[in-house]
């Protein structure tokens, strides 16, 4: 039998706690009828609507097709004669299968079994749960996995609603700053040379850089940070954009402090700003390059007037992955084509995992003073802003009208950019970048 898809997207609920009763084993051929009765019993424990095969078919299928083609695990009783109490497979990058005996459901097995597959997956996992599973759903979100795309039922077998989660891990930063307000922010160094900080914009964390940031390390110390509240930095409530100028501001601090000279900032978009808010705040930052960061003018917005509530609606309604989608067509300018792209992307469960920090961050930005046009353009150090010759108007707009009230600033335009040359046109950006930081 052909591996259904239906049967295997549903990693059933199991919950925290303990139990030394319990060992966790490879499965084997001997253990085929007690997975086929965990399966069965957990299923119909869990779910009002029937499994979309008769019993026999989910037996034979478990024994002959999943359990030989994939990595698989049982939780067992030894003190019950190997009785089989939990079940997992795992395929290249899936939790396939993850279900837990009724009775036996909060006694750890699930914890156990999520945390040996991180062990057997440390690049990462991905897995299926139906959306009426709202008890597996915590348990799934409660251990680091973030929901990334939501189905109809039309590619399941059952034809329910389906979410799909991911879980990828955090390195461990190079080193971590203490922010002004307490907040740890984690930085990720690389490279030789005079330090350059890199910040990222919004959704992303510092693996936004991957691709210019090994070749500005050829020239620069460079120190990616994770922005509050992703990744390997910290966060405090209540949030504003200051604290996010504080934090670019202290990290810059602390290198200053051991190279005995200011440091440069290259910020993407929000992180743009925030570069140029940390620039306001110290003197130990020298030049500043902002990537389309620019705040716009009064009389224009990012995105359309709807689109905040729009945000907010999926935000409260718990779907990053639509709060993401709708963020990169309607305020960025991506179209369908390139967020397809981008959904299939192996980045795409990191951002979505920070799309929780959107709305914050555009409702923060629109009610401070501190990041509007007039504060930031009372910059003082030499400034630099890139703009894509190819993004939405009012990125060009924002940027001019910076540009017009900063003491010592210029624009460089990318040519056929948009706002993301630093993936799409890395040589042009890093030129723009080092040609800039050259300058006496």
């Amino acid at each position: 039998m052909a591996h259904r898809r239906g049967r295997g997207r549903e990693p059933a609920a199991v919950t925290a706690g303990t139990s030394e009763r319990i060992l966790l084993r490879r499965a084997g051929p001997e253990d085929a009828g007690g997975v086929g009765d965990v399966w069965l019993t957990s299923w119909r424990a869990t779910f009002e609507f029937p499994p979309a095969h008769p019993d026999a078919d989910v037996r034979r299928w478990l024994a002959e097709e999943l359990m030989p083609a994939s990595e698989a695990w049982v939780a067992v009783v030894p003190e019950e004669g190997d009785r089989v109490v939990g079940f997992m497979a795992l395929s290249a990058s899936m939790v396939e299968q993850l279900y837990v005996a009724p009775d036996w459901i909060g006694k750890g097995i699930g914890d156990r079994m999520i945390t040996l597959a991180k062990v057997r997956r440390p690049e990462g996992l991905d897995l299926y749960c139906f959306q009426v599973n709202a008890f597996a759903r915590r348990f799934y979100e409660g251990r680091g996995f973030v929901p990334i795309a939501f189905g109809d039922g039309s590619n399941n077998e059952e034809h329910q609603p389906d979410v799909r989660y991911a879980w990828r891990p955090t390195p461990e930063p190079s080193r971590t700053v203490t922010s002004a307000d307490g907040t740890p922010i984690g930085v990720f160094t690389s490279g030789t040379g005079p330090p350059l900080i890199v910040v990222h914009g919004a959704s992303a964390d510092h693996t936004t850089f991957r691709v210019v940031g090994p070749i500005l390390a050829e020239r620069f110390t460079v120190h990616a940070i994770d922005r509050r509240g992703r990744g390997a930095s910290g966060d405090t409530v209540p949030y504003s954009v200051e604290r996010e100028f504080e934090d670019v501001a202290a990290v810059a601090s602390a290198l200053a402090a051991e190279v005995g000279t200011p440091v440069d900032v290259v910020g993407h978009s929000y992180g743009g700003r925030c570069a140029l808010g940390a620039a306001s705040l110290t003197d130990r930052i020298r030049r500043v390059v902002s990537y389309e960061g620019a705040p716009t003018p009064p009389d224009a917005r990012y995105g359309d007037a709807e689109v905040l509530e729009a945000l907010r609606a999926l935000d409260v309604a718990g779907d990053p992955a639509g709060v993401l989608s709708t963020f990169m067509t309607r305020v960025v300018g991506m179209d369908a084509e390139a967020l397809a792209r981008y959904r299939l992307d192996p980045v795409w469960p990191v951002r979505v995992a920070a799309a929780h920090t959107i709305v914050r961050e555009l409702e923060s930005e629109a009610a401070s003073s501190a990041a509007g046009l007039e504060a930031l353009g009372r910059v003082q150090q030499p400034v630099l802003q890139i703009l894509g010759g190819d993004s939405r108007p009012e990125f060009g707009a924002a940027t001019r009208a910076l540009d017009a009230r900063l003491a010592d600033g210029r624009v460089a335009v990318i040519e056929s950019a948009r706002h993301a040359a630093h993936h799409t046109h890395p040589e042009a950006f890093v030129r723009a970048v080092t040609t800039f930081l050259a300058e006496s």
